[in-house]
């Protein structure tokens, strides 16, 4: 096979991505374990009081992150017209693939067209990102697009030397990055310079007039931001600084200690394997074939396929290593934390395959992954095995035609060895398509019925014209951990209200609290309801008590 053309695999994978990404995106509502519903909450209040500056949860300000990804959850809102769970993981959606185009954009330019498709794809289609991350509206996908970017910014411009162009785009991206998520922007652009340039010797062009250029620029664009919130509501900026660096530094040995640092040193490398298999297995290519072959020469073998003037996959190697030792050392980390590195990974990996045909350690991947089809022909049928999928009136088809289409895709796959990498991405959305209408409908349920809950309880804060009436979260019934953000933005979309936290009793106020902030108070009832996790509260009145 010729890795320098594309081959009809790649345009299934990109016809399946759609309906493995758009179909069930907004069928079941906020998830309450991640950060998804405080995503929507801020988005939601800056749409109800017109405060596009200053991220605000139940009405006080929040710090944690710059509002430029609430920013767009706002816009999908506009552009979709509701508060809708599809509205508010469409850009999430929108940023995989256009982060998978954009890796098969820049890596065209250095290695082949087989080979830049490969990671373009393997970057949407890993464990992780797949069955996990596509499932939710949080906001690391286009964050890591982004980031990626901005790596390959660095790598092209400073080939080229021109390191005006360099530090300007870097640095704009870098201001991008950190009005979504602070300060990691600041460590991603500086681990980046740093490494690959003191790499190559350049030190000089750290202390070229462009690099304050692009740092002025970064200053500009993130200075403005913050003068303009100081201005328009007193935004306290001495305090959002302390937050953003409490964010970052919390996450690390610092803050943990160094048992805890110790031991996530010893088993991040493992955590890292799983959460994007099955393409970190590909790591054993690196293996030598025989003892007598060295590191080096492995290593200068995965150069075959780019021009011998390329350093790119150096580029890859470096900017991975400097850039994950910082989550390495870190013990408070979630692994969609470097998503923006897998294509730097990926890229090495898919070089080694390419290179490495015929050698034992591509024979074994390869076994691996027609192993894992062919389980899947049979595995499916689980389904029948398990309460929730077997009560669904389309699981005998939808079995079936899963069963079936991955059991001719392995006939294709034992007998296509040249493309069985490509086969073996198509698989993996077809999975996906089949898990979106087998094991997703199930997680309904749970989720219906606390918005339900809400919005039932909701409504009767309404009156008949459909007017809010006052209502206010009494002390710490939510608010207090994240966990019920996704209450209060039930209420406040049903409402079209925010619902601020209150520790006063007054007179004409509806109030949400829970048992324990109700504790030995005189109130009376009007609805029940129920807050994450499983936990009962009432909308009460306390000036109208018994």
């Amino acid at each position: 096979m010729s890795i320098a053309k594309s081959n009809k695999w790649h345009l299934l994978a990109v016809i399946l991505a759609i309906p493995a990404l758009f179909s069930h995106l907004g069928y079941i509502p906020l998830d309450m374990s991640t950060d998804e519903a405080r995503r929507a909450l801020v988005a939601l209040e800056m749409d109800l009081t017109g405060n596009y500056l200053t991220p605000t949860l139940n009405g006080e300000l929040y710090f944690n992150k710059p509002p430029l990804y609430n920013w767009l959850i706002l816009a999908s809102f506009r552009l979709w017209g509701d508060y809708s769970s599809w509205s508010l993981r469409f850009p999430m959606a929108v940023s995989v693939i256009g982060f998978s185009f954009t890796i098969f954009y820049w890596l065209r330019r250095y290695v082949p067209y087989q080979i830049a498709a490969m990671v373009a794809l393997l970057q949407l289609v890993n464990g992780r990102v797949l069955f996990y991350e596509t499932l939710y509206g949080l906001i690391d996908i286009t964050y890591s697009w982004a980031t990626f970017t901005a790596f390959m910014v660095i790598y092209e411009y400073d080939k080229r030397k021109k390191y005006g162009l360099l530090f300007l785009y870097s640095y704009l991206i870098c201001a991008l990055g950190f009005m979504m998520k602070g300060l990691p922007s600041l460590v991603f652009q500086g681990m980046t310079l740093v490494t690959w340039l003191g790499y190559q010797r350049k030190w000089r062009v750290l202390w070229h007039p462009a690099h304050f250029l692009g740092i002025a620029v970064f200053l500009g664009i993130v200075g403005t931001y913050y003068a303009l919130s100081i201005a328009a509501f007193g935004f306290p900026l001495q305090k959002a600084m302390y937050v953003l660096w409490d964010e970052s530094v919390k996450r690390t040995g610092v803050a943990f200690g160094i048992t805890a640092t110790v031991l996530h040193i010893l088993t991040f490398p493992f955590e890292y394997i799983f959460h994007f298999l099955p393409f970190t297995l590909f790591i054993l290519l690196f293996y030598p074939s025989t003892p007598q072959k060295s590191w080096s020469t492995v290593l200068a073998a995965l150069r075959r396929y780019t021009s011998p003037k390329d350093s790119f996959l150096r580029f890859c190697a470096i900017t991975f290593v400097a850039n994950v030792l910082v989550y390495w050392v870190s013990p408070q980390v979630y692994a969609r934390y470097t998503l923006m590195l897998q294509p730097l990974f990926f890229t090495l990996v898919v070089v080694a395959y390419y290179q490495q045909e015929g050698h034992w350690q591509r024979r074994w991947i390869e076994v691996f992954m027609g192993g894992v089809m062919g389980i899947t022909v049979f595995a499916v049928w689980i389904a029948f095995g398990i309460e929730a999928t077997r009560k669904l009136p389309y699981v005998w088809g939808a079995c079936l035609a899963t069963s079936g289409v991955v059991g001719v895709m392995c006939w294709w796959y034992f007998h296509q060895k040249e493309v069985r990498l490509d086969i073996f991405v198509v698989f993996l959305l077809v999975a996906r398509i089949s898990f979106n209408f087998l094991f997703v409908p199930p997680r309904e349920a749970k989720r219906q019925r606390y918005l339900e809950d809400n919005v039932k309880a909701a409504l009767m804060t309404m009156d008949a014209a459909g007017n809010a009436l006052p209502l206010k979260s009494y002390k710490t019934t939510i608010g207090d951990d994240g966990a019920t953000d996704v209450n209060s933005f039930h209420i406040e979309a049903t409402r079209r209200k925010v619902l601020p936290i209150s520790f006063k009793k007054e007179k004409g106020v509806y109030y949400l609290a829970d048992s324990s902030n109700l504790a030995g108070e005189k109130y009376k009832e009007i609805a029940r309801l129920t807050l994450y996790p499983e936990r009962p509260a009432k909308i009460v009145r306390f000036d109208q008590a018994p």
